[in-house]
């Protein structure tokens, strides 16, 4: 289960600690979304300093309820070259340190940093960085781009490598225009068709945590899982 601080992060350390205990005794594990406004790449000092201070608050509420990954937005190209957007943002998360991995998403709109391959790149040369992977957004920016089983095996497999375990996923259908997203939808729109990642989980040992964050979250999840052995 994924803890939705979008907006605001909602926990203190004590109701964190409540938290904790609970999904301990439904044996459910939690993960943490950081809030949406965060810019790592701000060329302006003051946003870059909040961005760092709300990362440092989810983790520290991510601790106390014993979340494994926190989910990060890290932020925008800014009319930057893509390789120094990357470079600021490494150098950004590399000042943390924390036993809660930073969960740096693959993003769908083209002014987003948060490419696959960006996101494979700092899995690969930040030891606190773990890959989140957002099908649908990699659909969205790929102007529709998963479209069969081999779509999906292609994206999992640029983690072969890298000791990701297990592999944090997130699902929901997505409405895109011009290789950006614009809103959630049911996975029953098949945009990309979440039934190709069924048969591939079916079909090989992958450990995967999936966050649905479709518009009709519980029944999604439910359906999804319906398609697993």
């Amino acid at each position: 289960m994924e803890l939705e601080f979008v907006r605001n992060i909602y926990l203190n350390t004590e109701s964190a600690k409540k938290a904790s205990e609970q999904a301990q005794k439904h044996n459910i594990s939690l993960s943490c979304h950081a809030p949406y406004y965060i810019n790592l790449s701000s060329t302006k000092p003051g946003i870059s300093f909040k961005s760092k201070s709300i990362i440092q608050h989810t983790l520290d509420i991510a601790e106390a309820c014993k979340a494994t990954i926190i989910v990060i937005h890290a932020g925008y190209y800014m009319e930057q070259p893509p390789q120094q957007t990357y470079n600021i943002i490494k150098s950004a998360l590399q000042e943390f340190t924390s036993t809660v991995k930073l969960g740096i998403e693959t993003m769908g709109r083209q002014k987003q940093f948060g490419t696959l391959d960006e996101i494979t790149s700092l899995t690969e040369e930040c030891e606190n960085v773990a890959p989140v992977i957002d099908f649908a957004h990699i659909h969205a920016r790929t102007y529709g781009g998963i479209k069969t089983k081999d779509d999906f095996k292609k994206i999992l497999d640029t983690f072969d490598n890298l000791n990701v375990n297990p592999i944090h996923c997130h699902m929901t259908g997505i409405k895109y225009e011009n290789g950006n997203e614009k809103h959630h939808i049911p996975i029953s729109s098949n945009e990309p068709d979440f039934r190709h990642l069924a048969a591939l989980i079916n079909e090989n040992n992958y450990n995967m945590t999936i966050i649905s964050e479709s518009p009709l979250l519980e029944q999604d999840a439910l359906l999804f899982k319906s398609w697993l052995k």
